[in-house]
């Protein structure tokens, strides 16, 4: 196993790093040190950018033992620690983990019901009891409003001593009412340039590819990495490059190739991410250095874009085969390819 594989194997709880948030360590190494913590944070951002381990890593200094008294001077705790260790191997009596089922991938009601009677039991080694769901975005369709009410009703009934980290990719995701009772934390994307730093320095990938890798990341080192494993990720950023920048000349088959890339190594949404990420390379090339821009090819490109942002959020929300939604998207390529060469040659 390579670095980069090693890293992205690492589940959030066994995870000892955090890189690129000193702002955000800073605001609660200070909240627990005041004993100012609140009952309830809410942590969002992109996927993979380190939210859930951050959350592990608030734990470990709050389930501390309860006669250490010692201020922090930082939020790290060792891997070799017991506290650590209990953690890691899900052995500690003062936390709740709920996290989506390794099978169906997806958080039902049932999951939540052992709250209901865990965050009353005393905690037994900490003044805390830490409770972390990750994500929210994983609650199953078809329990995800009784899902979202037993969380609410948790939230307003819990003892003061049970802290809540709930993650969240998307926060259009989560309703009013959950978002109310918590503190949000947003955690940024990775400036470009951090990320271009710490690729340099770990060599985990050629020069020539720290570009496209940076593009492609969404301000995610955990993105990035999976893509360093995932060389599919190049070769659909390759060909959707090909298809987008001869856009106006480009075949029916030349698109169906690209399409037909799509397998179950990539997930949908990476898969529509990287066209997406092309299409605005190409309306910023449309822009740049243009005297006079040509608004007819950039709102082509600015609609096909959102019909697929939109493709993406339906296949969210409504569970939608992810081969139905390709082939829509394709289509919609087609349309979008012909409705520019009409233009072009009309």
């Amino acid at each position: 196993m390579n670095e980069a594989e090693n890293i992205v194997s690492i589940h959030p709880r066994f995870n000892d790093e955090f890189f690129g948030f000193d702002k955000i360590e800073d605001l609660f190494l200070n909240l627990l040190n005041k004993k100012s913590i609140s009952n309830a944070y809410l942590f969002n951002g992109v996927k993979g950018i380190g939210k859930a381990t951050f959350a592990y890593r608030l734990a470990r200094c709050l389930l501390k033992k309860k006669e250490n008294t010692k201020l922090l001077d930082s939020l790290y705790t060792s891997k070799e620690s017991n506290l650590f260790k209990s953690i890691a191997n899900l052995s500690h009596p003062d936390i709740n983990i709920i996290e989506a089922n390794l099978e169906k991938k997806k958080i039902s009601i049932e999951n939540l019901k052992p709250l209901k009677k865990n965050i009353y039991v005393t905690s037994l080694e900490s003044d805390y009891k830490v409770i972390i769901i990750d994500s929210l975005d994983d609650f199953a369709i078809q329990s995800k409003k009784q899902s979202f009410s037993s969380l609410l009703k948790l939230l307003e009934d819990c003892p003061s001593n049970c802290i809540f980290f709930l993650i969240s990719h998307s926060l259009q995701n989560v309703p009013d009412t959950i978002k109310s009772r918590c503190q949000k934390i947003y955690f940024n994307p990775i400036p470009r340039a951090t990320l271009r730093k710490w690729f340099e320095n770990s060599k985990l990938v050629d020069k020539k590819n720290i570009d496209v890798l940076i593009n492609l990341s969404n301000g995610s080192l955990g993105r990035a990495l999976n893509i360093v494993n995932n060389n599919i990720f190049f070769d659909v950023y390759n060909c959707a490059n090909e298809v987008i920048f001869n856009f106006k000349d480009i075949s029916k088959t030349q698109i169906n190739s690209l399409f037909s890339m799509y397998n179950k190594d990539l997930s949908i949404d990476d898969f529509l991410l990287v066209i997406q990420i092309n299409i605005i390379e190409a309306i910023k090339k449309e822009i740049e250095g243009q005297k006079n821009v040509d608004k007819e090819v950039i709102e082509i490109f600015i609609n096909l874009f959102f019909e697929i942002n939109k493709k993406i959020n339906n296949s969210k929300t409504f569970e939608l085969d992810s081969v139905q939604i390709i082939n829509t998207v394709e289509y919609i390529f087609i349309k979008k390819s012909e409705q520019l060469k009409k233009y072009k040659n009309g």
